[in-house]
């Protein structure tokens, strides 16, 4: 049944995808990934037109997958947004703003380059998107540049902050790669009220870069945003995510907020499980055919966000039957399921 008016964290792997439905033909995306799970996700909700697509920052992980719906002209778009990055001599970033411009010359779309604290998008029914960092200092000077502290400023430092909000509440927090520099420039804007419900963790939950340690990061960031549900979007053996030491910390300061992985981390079990998982929300995932999946996709209602798929007690069963060393409640097989539900 095609979703209207949720909150979509797509399971693609290593990378990050969030899709807005915030009613019918009112689709916004910040990040689509790397492969294909994107487009297949769009097929499976008959999406076919998005208004606004936000690039956090140029890895590819986070932009490759819209170099294909440029190309193959399948989903129209309005507006795309990223920030310009000279550093990123990588060609996947080549091409793909190659393409963008292509398409804006060609009146396919608006290609702007400019995302930075202050924008807003107003979507029916209360929903909006808001764009907390980088500053526009930070943009400016961009990757490459050096900071007024002396602090070289790389491709992680301005990617953008993106908050998703229902009316007054924001749901969700959205920091892309942020590393050390840019959360420094993000906790500087008075503006940035950073309390959200959800917190995709930056990083992927690996290691922050820009001279912070993983501690640090977290004693940081945590505080600020006070979530109740952490999302780690990963890809199963891929770049070692998330980090124990991330996860270690994050259940020293947030012990009661719930956890789930897109996929199931190998730091949590050496093998997949021999049967189809039951617990995934039915929506497409990258991870479920190959039986990758722990979380998957997670699906928030924005009529009621505390109805999330997966739900809390199936997963938690799942978790303490095939993640025997599970992270995300510290080695401790004594738990209850009670406490790894909450």
């Amino acid at each position: 049944m095609p979703l209207n008016r949720h909150l979509c964290f797509l399971d693609v792997g290593h990378g990050n995808s969030t899709v807005v439905i915030a009613g019918e033909d009112n689709v916004a995306v910040i990040d689509v990934g790397r492969q294909s799970t994107f487009s297949e996700f769009c097929l499976e909700q008959n999406i076919n037109h998005i208004q606004s697509i936000y690039l956090s920052h140029a890895d590819a992980d986070h932009v490759a997958a819209l170099l294909g719906v440029l190309i193959t002209k399948s989903i129209s778009i309005d507006y795309v947004y990223v920030n310009s990055d000279a550093s990123k001599e990588s060609g996947v970033w080549d091409d793909l703003v190659y393409e963008l411009d292509r398409a804006h010359q060609d009146g396919l779309l608006e290609f702007k380059t400019e995302l930075v604290s202050g924008h807003r998008e107003e979507l029916p029914h209360g929903v909006s998107i808001e764009v907390l960092a980088p500053s526009r200092y930070l943009a400016a000077k961009g990757p490459g540049g050096v900071n007024r502290s002396g602090t070289t400023i790389r491709t992680n430092s301005v990617s953008a902050v993106i908050a998703v909000s229902v009316g007054t509440s924001t749901v969700a927090l959205l920091p892309g790669d942020i590393d050390g520099v840019g959360l420094d420039d993000l906790l500087q804007n008075p503006q940035a009220n950073l309390n959200a419900r959800i917190l995709v963790y930056p990083h992927h939950g690996g290691l922050p870069g820009a001279g912070i340690t993983p501690e640090e990061y977290a004693e940081k960031l945590l505080p600020e945003v006070r979530p109740d549900l952490v999302i780690f979007s990963i890809g199963r053996g891929m770049y070692s995510t998330p980090s124990p030491d991330v996860m270690r910390q994050l259940r020293r300061l947030l012990p009661d907020t719930r956890i789930v992985c897109t996929q199931l981390s190998k730091h949590c079990a050496d093998q997949l499980p021999a049967v189809p998982s039951t617990h995934l929300s039915q929506v497409f995932a990258g991870g479920r055919e190959s039986g990758k999946c722990c979380g998957g996709t997670v699906v928030v209602s924005l009529e009621d966000v505390s109805e999330i798929q997966p739900k809390r007690i199936p997963h938690a069963e799942f978790i303490k039957k095939h993640a025997p060393t599970a992270l995300c409640f510290e080695h401790h097989p004594e738990i209850s399921l009670t406490q790894l539900a909450r």
